[in-house]
């Protein structure tokens, strides 16, 4: 059977440029940036080349995800004793994420789905949003949130953050971070991320479905995407079982206990 990555599934979104492209062209408009724009229901004639970058921009930094599931910060199974790979791999993971963020957002405004900011808000509630700003953007100067500064009135809400570099490590699974008034969080990067990707694919899926009810006219081509969108959430790898660290470390328990 078939596995697939979120990937393909946001390339289904490609279909509508497609299929309006083709519809536009049988009409013979004389004015087809116009008649395109109007087809797809964008705002701008140009909306069509943003609609790209965002599915491009999804695509590209799921690589950088799906890298981060199987290496986290670093392969165990090199060595080349490289302490700053840890960091280069966790401000690339951190900035992917925000990236990928974005794009969701913007194919969501694009396509009229409905309160796209509130999409935002869930992200930014998310742990590792709070992660990315303590250590990927805003590391000395982060804004403290009310609930916690309401336990400590006396602090001010700007503040500045730095990495415990003693925890750190190849999997991610303790990033400790403490600011300048000893409050201190930790992370398990893999388990942040899972929470991300389980959110974002349920937005993304949610988009699509409103994109084929807004756009696609003929209920042929409906039943179609909504068949190619059934298959593709059906048989959607499971991003925890492509752990490469996980495996060489399950390898390595394997080859001591021969000696035990």
């Amino acid at each position: 059977m078939d596995t697939y990555y979120r990937n393909d599934i946001c390339n289904l979104l490609l279909w509508h440029l497609q299929r309006a492209g083709r519809e536009v062209e049988k009409e013979k408009s004389s004015k087809f940036e116009e008649s395109y724009k109007k087809r797809l229901k964008f705002q701008k004639t140009t909306d069509w080349k943003k609609f790209r970058a965002c599915i491009d921009l999804f695509e590209d930094t799921e690589y950088a995800i799906i890298s981060a599931f199987m290496f986290q910060l670093g392969d165990l199974n090199n060595k080349n004793r490289d302490f700053g790979e840890m960091n280069i791999r966790l401000y690339g993971i951190l900035n992917a994420f925000y990236l990928q963020i974005y794009s969701i957002i913007g194919l969501a405004t694009l396509l009229h789905y409905p309160n796209p900011k509130s999409i935002e808000k869930r992200f930014k509630d998310l742990p590792i949003y709070k992660l990315r700003g303590i250590a990927g953007s805003h590391t000395i100067n982060f804004q403290l949130d009310s609930e916690l500064l309401e336990d400590k009135k006396e602090i001010d809400k700007i503040t500045s953050f730095r990495i415990v570099q003693a925890y750190l490590n190849k999997s991610g699974n303790k990033i400790v971070v403490i600011d300048e008034n000893n409050i201190q969080f930790e992370f398990n990067l893999l388990e942040t991320l899972s929470e991300y990707k389980e959110i974002s694919t349920e937005y993304l899926i949610n988009i699509i479905n409103h994109s084929i009810e807004s756009l696609v006219l003929k209920k042929a081509d409906r039943i179609e995407m909504n068949n190619r969108l059934s298959e593709l959430t059906s048989n959607l790898i499971d991003y925890s079982e492509i752990n490469e660290n996980k495996k060489y470390g399950e390898k390595i328990k394997k080859r001591y206990k021969k000696y035990l």
